[in-house]
């Protein structure tokens, strides 16, 4: 018996957005070579290491809101915008 909080047959969020999640790494990628910032720069910038934005650029990590501000704001850069490449990117694979 499985019970509504997961088992044996519960798919993962992050299983449910693996296309999502590229895109939005894709967008993540986008505007950080518009802003001319290595991943290096912006991780030293946000006192995380490279490998943090890595996963993110890649769709291996999830990424919230919070995060994505910060990010932007590291990258000297409107975070609406990468929504809005996001969310044009996303309508296009439909």
């Amino acid at each position: 018996m499985t019970s509504r909080y997961g088992g044996a047959d519960r798919v993962s969020t992050k299983s449910k957005l693996a296309d999502e999640l590229v895109i939005l790494g894709e967008a993540m990628v986008r505007a950080r070579e518009r802003a001319g910032l290595k991943q290096s720069e912006v991780a030293a910038k946000l006192g995380l290491p490279p490998s943090y934005l890595s996963k993110i650029e890649n769709g291996t990590r999830r990424l919230d809101v919070i995060e994505l501000i910060r990010i932007a704001e590291a990258m000297g850069i409107d975070p609406g915008a990468i929504v809005g490449d996001l969310q044009q990117k996303m309508r296009s694979k439909k």
